[in-house]
């Protein structure tokens, strides 16, 4: 590819003067041009990030902010000095903390969320040195501590911060409220102290710190009694998991990890929450298909949850009709997804496994995050489910569990939970071929790495 390419990134925003003053105070950002329509809103406003270039604009019935389409599924990634100044800005800002800034064997970083909907992933320069409060990592043992991680997890557990933020900050009444040892506390509340989390003004007492204050967001799913314990337990079958590549989920906790989910409501609705909407994920229905979407009439989200992505996409394209599977208990609160996006007449449901039959004769069939979450037999199955339902004149779309060729490996907690497997294309494209399936199309896009098949 020899021809000159600039990509530009343009935010989206409800009140992008607003925003602009934002990442002026956060990032420093300078404004150059702005244009502005004939009721003041902004059409076209251009800032300057250090060397980064982006624009914005206010959001209208045909570019909607992230925060009426349920969140943003980009996320900007931007190198600073000073990740930890940048991330008291943006709180002091409005803006919220979703992972701490914090180290790790690759740098300084962290996760913010602005006031307007956008995800920034910031990291210290290449070379910058680390806030001095943070040790170096120096050996095997300091890697390998496990100490501060369940530390953590037992505070958020115990809800210790919303106790402190609530006025409880002596140790022997915060173990009172806590219903815990009181030593023991106090113990682990000075070890956490000492690694910058929470802050203790006088011996045995208390106080919330920036780091602290990220622990009374419920978002941060690290209570152990939630799917956080699931996630953090998980861990421990890990050496079974690289001897044979088979889950050990069901011998930590007594069943696989979907009948485990059956069983346990209250962590079936944890891990929905933690996965986005109803537990399928932020909509991304912004991705293109080989020859348009004009010639498709009725599409069939499979797995699609409560309805999030479908009714994006119905939404974004009013002559579509769609049909959502997925089992009786997710579709069964669809409602709601579709009434907000006005789709409620051009969508039905079907309330059953995607292992079974699939409704058959439309046009397209959508598999998002749903093969990233099977080892390969059983995205086969999948896979022959749709091409089945597709017939000869029917494809099947992928979004989640391929990647590129040249994308190495990288272990990911799916895999321990349910032996999950990312195919590379070519890998995939044989999984596919024993389905029924050829792939046509491949690539990259907003949405993530699209690929459509249609019958071999």
């Amino acid at each position: 590819m020899n021809e000159s390419v600039t990509l530009t990134p343009r935010l989206v925003v409800a009140g992008a003067a607003a925003a602009i003053d934002c990442y002026a105070r956060v990032f420093g950002a300078t404004e150059g041009e702005r244009h502005t329509g004939p009721e003041g809103q902004i059409v076209h406003a251009e800032l300057a990030i250090g060397d980064a270039r982006l624009t914005l604009k206010d959001e209208d019935d045909t570019d909607p902010a992230p925060r009426s389409t349920g969140g943003s599924p980009v996320l900007l990634m931007l190198r600073v000095d000073d990740p930890d100044a940048v991330a008291e800005r943006m709180v002091a800002s409005g803006g919220t903390i979703v992972f701490p800034v914090s180290d790790s064997p690759r740098g300084r970083a962290g996760r913010l969320a602005d006031p307007f909907g956008h995800i920034w992933m910031i990291s210290q320069r290449t070379g910058q040195r680390r806030a001095p409060e943070q040790p170096e990592i120096t050996s095997p043992y300091t890697l390998a501590d496990l100490q501060r991680p369940w530390c953590v997890l037992v505070a958020a557990t115990l809800r210790i911060a919303q106790l402190i933020d609530s006025g409880i900050t002596g140790a022997a009444d915060l173990a009172a409220a806590a219903g815990c040892d009181g030593y023991a506390l106090r113990a682990m509340l000075g070890y956490l102290a000492a690694e910058g989390i929470f802050e203790q003004p006088s011996p045995g007492q208390f106080a919330l710190n920036d780091a602290a204050r990220g622990l009374l967001d419920p978002a941060a799913f690290l209570d152990l009694n939630g799917i956080g314990g699931r996630m953090a337990g998980v861990w421990s079958s890990l050496p079974g998991y690289i001897r044979t590549g088979q889950p050990g989920y069901h011998e930590v906790f007594g069943l696989p990890f979907w009948e485990d989910l059956a069983a346990h409501p209250d962590i079936a609705a944890s891990f929905d929450a933690l996965m986005g909407p109803a537990g399928h994920g932020t909509p991304d229905p912004q991705f293109e298909i080989s020859g348009g979407w004009e010639q498709i009439r009725t599409i069939v989200d499979v797995g699609g949850g409560t309805g999030a992505m479908l009714a994006g996409i119905l939404r974004a394209r009013p002559g579509l009709r769609g049909v959502l599977v997925d089992l009786p208990a997710a579709v069964a609160r669809a409602g709601e997804a579709f009434r907000a996006a006005g789709v409620v007449d051009r969508v039905s449901t079907a309330g059953q496994s995607f292992f079974d039959p699939l409704p058959a004769g439309a046009d397209l069939y959508l598999l998002k995050k749903v093969l990233n979450d099977w080892p390969d037999r059983e995205t086969i199955d999948i896979l022959r489910r749709c091409a089945e339902a597709a017939g000869r004149g029917g494809r099947v779309v992928v979004l989640g569990g391929i990647a590129p060729d040249d994308a190495p490996p990288v272990l990911t907690i799916e895999m321990l939970l349910l032996g999950a497997r990312t195919s590379t294309l070519a890998e995939f494209r044989e999984l596919a071929g024993r389905a029924g399936l050829e792939v046509v199309a491949a690539g990259p896009q907003p949405a993530g790495y699209v690929v459509e098949c249609g019958p071999a």
